[in-house]
């Protein structure tokens, strides 16, 4: 047994971390639709969106995900573990990409606060968090392993 574990260890090596979110880099693209927000970082967005700003009410797709399954993912990365025979960086892909998928997910199924009417004549429909697309896409993760 004692051999099996330390077999085992050798292969997980010495550890890492999954970064799932907003990631450095991701920016609005200049549109003739807002062109104020050219350049403008992805992740303070969804802060404004997350917490609320002074005009908007907040809207905690993330952390609501995060307290709805983030007890899910030790068992996720137990299973995701044997599936890639104890190939770190591949169980750490898979449940990155798991969570990645569960926040877009969140930010989709996220109805209230209802949008304001002049927000909705602005954007032509009344669904909370979903503009241009921009948000959902830059949801990301990026593995770190040791």
């Amino acid at each position: 047994m004692a051999a099996k574990l330390r077999e085992l260890g050798a292969r997980l090596g010495p550890g890492g971390a999954i970064k799932v979110g907003f990631l450095e880099g991701a920016t609005y693209p200049a549109t003739a639709d807002d062109p104020d927000k050219a350049g403008l970082p992805v992740a303070q967005v969804a802060f404004w969106n997350e917490f609320g700003t002074s005009r908007a009410p907040a809207r905690p797709f993330f952390r609501n995900y995060i307290s709805e399954h983030s007890d899910e993912w030790p068992a996720a990365l137990g299973a995701a573990l044997k599936l890639s025979n104890y190939d770190t960086k591949q169980a750490f892909a898979i449940v990155g990409t798991v969570i990645k998928d569960g926040i877009v997910k969140s930010i989709v199924d996220t109805n209230s606060p209802a949008l304001s009417p002049v927000t909705i004549a602005r954007k032509g429909f009344a669904k909370p968090l979903i503009d241009t697309g921009v948000m959902q896409r830059s949801v990301d993760f990026v593995v770190d392993v040791k």
